[in-house]
């Protein structure tokens, strides 16, 4: 009895954790209405002034 009380709470809890980590990588890579890049998307990018040519 309590082995299946205990699979029952191993399991939610497993699946509240998965479900949580889905929502976060889907808010960090959807895009806006607007068709826009998210704002995480844009901080990734590298700015000009750093790029070295000869590399």
């Amino acid at each position: 009895m309590r082995q299946s009380i205990m699979l029952q709470l191993v399991a939610g809890i497993t699946l509240m954790l998965v479900g949580t980590a889905v929502l976060f990588a889907w808010i960090q890579n959807r895009t806006g209405l607007d068709g826009q890049r998210s704002p995480a998307e844009v901080g990734m990018e590298t700015p000009p002034s750093t790029v070295r040519a000869d590399s």
